[in-house]
């Protein structure tokens, strides 16, 4: 029996799935109670605190919750730093919390990651990205309703990606901002529906997933998104998952790739627990995607490289990587065409056919 592949247009496909089970690893030392963004650089962990708290990068241990060393960014303010995220060469701080939706004084700071991961650095200097929200034109004060918060960001190639917290629409606007230091301008780039407020955010250079943590508002449920199988830096259009969490009530705010398919995730301290540190097992989204209109179909799925794509008309067939760079491009005849694409790697891919932009998943095993 084969197994076929349905088409849809490149639209965000999400699929609804199953709980998943985070498991604690530790509780977090009390000094790090509200701790508020997570990122793991050469297999340490490191951690910071959001609003009021000190202008410090914490290196934790993973397996205690203790905090083995503590670096203070001098030149820097913690008016309400959110989220941390690092590239090869620096790690960024995310000092865009806005639960009031009126800052204009929003900053990402960066620090040299050689200096930082030197055990003997305990002071160091940032370089600093001054932003504003190119559509934001509005700065009235509106705690906690308004859609201009921020806690989730990440760094890739050479810019970083803000995932807005929209307390009225619990959307997630995608910004896109220069990682250059200077005055720059977020600009919006895509939305999605999160189903709640997004807090932290991770991305796997490896393999190109991303993962964000957030919660539901009021309710203070957690969930995590997933994204795959996108192309470019269009992150939302490609493969979305979303599945709860079984941790009950909990203000999770920070989610760090751990190893491929594994996170950490951590959580502030509340009336009813303290700040924790998380393991969660998190692989790539998968699934068949169908649609009544599909007039594309592909199979076997999983594969060696080689698989049938059939179509209606002559068509143009791309394959995107993890990282949404094109690795393969093939013109198709209308009927059955043979792809063999004996070069690519085992991973995930994205198919692409026609102008109309239908896509589905290619699992290349071997």
């Amino acid at each position: 029996m084969r197994t076929i592949a349905l088409l849809t247009p490149l639209l965000p496909l999400v699929a609804s799935a199953q709980m998943l089970v985070p498991t604690v690893i530790t509780p977090l030392n009390t000094a790090l109670n509200e701790t508020s963004g997570l990122v793991v650089l050469g297999g340490e962990v490191w951690t910071q605190l959001d609003s009021g708290n000190p202008n410090a990068l914490y290196n934790i241990d993973p397996a205690s919750g203790e905090i083995l060393r503590t670096v203070t960014v001098m030149n820097a303010t913690n008016v309400d730093w959110e989220d941390i995220a690092a590239d090869d060469d620096w790690l960024y701080i995310g000092d865009f919390g806005n639960n009031g939706g009126d800052r204009i004084n929003l900053r990402v700071y960066r620090v040299a990651l050689t200096e930082l991961l030197d055990p003997g650095t305990t002071e160091i200097l940032a370089d600093t990205i001054r932003f504003a929200y190119a559509l934001q034109t509005d700065f009235t004060a509106a705690g906690n309703n308004n859609d201009w918060d921020c806690e989730a960001m990440i760094a890739v190639d050479d810019s970083l990606f803000l995932f807005s917290k929209n307390w009225v629409t619990n959307t997630s606007y995608l910004y896109a901002l220069s990682a250059t230091p200077g005055d720059r301008l977020a600009e919006r780039r895509d939305t999605i529906d999160a189903q709640g407020l997004i807090t932290g955010a991770t991305y796997d250079p490896s393999n190109g997933a991303i993962a964000l943590v957030g919660y539901t508002d009021g309710l203070y449920l957690p969930f995590v998104w997933r994204f795959a199988g996108y192309p470019g830096h269009a992150f939302f259009q490609g493969i979305a998952q979303r599945n709860t969490l079984s941790s009950g009530i909990t203000q999770m705010e920070g989610i760090a790739w751990a190893a491929t398919a594994t996170v950490y995730l951590s959580n502030e301290q509340s009336i009813l627990n303290g700040a924790r540190l998380w393991e969660l097992a998190l692989d790539l989204p998968t699934g068949i995607f169908t649609s009544p209109q599909a007039t594309i179909q592909a199979w076997p799925s999983p594969n060696d490289g080689h698989f049938t794509v059939a179509v209606n008309d002559p068509s143009l067939l791309e394959i995107w990587d993890a990282r949404g760079r094109t690795v393969w491009k093939q013109a198709l005849g209308a009927g059955e065409n043979a792809v063999q694409a004996d070069t690519l790697a085992t991973g995930l891919y994205t198919v692409r056919v026609g102008p109309a932009g239908s896509v589905f998943r290619i699992a290349i095993q071997r």
